[in-house]
């Protein structure tokens, strides 16, 4: 009677090798294809790794692990979720990053006489910069700046390759940047 109460250990004991094996495998197969799902989903590596070995945490915690007959379906359900949940978290730390106004006195004023003043004095500044520059190059800086084209736009606008507009732009804006700053 002894070896037969040993023998369904032994059984028994072969059935958790075997499932075990099974869940082993499973996190073998599985692995590479979490890892790489989740960084797919703009997710770094190395937080990748992390979240699929919580994957395979919350499947193995389920407790259904060696009742499904599709393991791999339930995994990719638990990763989604994580997914949400990771997302869920992100805008939440967005939120909490954003301070309130609390200085509300150091806001200007609508009609701030200074403010009104001084903006009026850099936009005749900026005018006779731009007035001063030449005509082209000023119609390619106020094309890039101020209407938003990008420089490939304008140099099909004016018979241009895209390095010659970029050129010119980055040349116009360095002197007008120098002129701002010995002002």
């Amino acid at each position: 009677m002894p070896g037969e109460g040993h023998a369904a250990t032994d059984a028994g004991q072969e059935f958790e090798d075997r499932g075990d094996d099974v869940i082993v495998r499973l996190y073998r197969e599985e692995t590479r294809w979490l890892v790489r799902y989740f960084h797919r989903n703009s997710v770094p590596h190395a937080e990748a790794d992390e979240l699929a070995q919580e994957t395979f945490f919350r499947f193995l915690r389920s407790g259904t692990a060696k009742m499904l007959t599709t393991p791999q379906a339930y995994l990719r359900r638990i990763a989604t979720n994580l997914l949400r949940d990771r997302a869920d978290l992100s805008s939440t730390r967005v939120d909490n990053l954003k301070s309130p106004l609390s200085d509300a006195e150091d806001l200007p004023t609508p009609f701030d006489p200074l403010r009104i003043l001084t903006a009026r004095d850099d936009i005749a500044f900026c005018e006779q910069l731009l007035e001063a520059l030449d005509p082209f190059d000023c119609e390619l800086f106020l094309l890039n700046r101020v209407e938003g084209y990008s420089f490939r736009e304008i140099g099909r606008l004016k018979g241009l390759n895209e390095w010659a507009v970029k050129r010119k732009i980055f040349k116009v804006l360095d002197h007008l940047l120098d002129r701002m700053e010995s002002r």
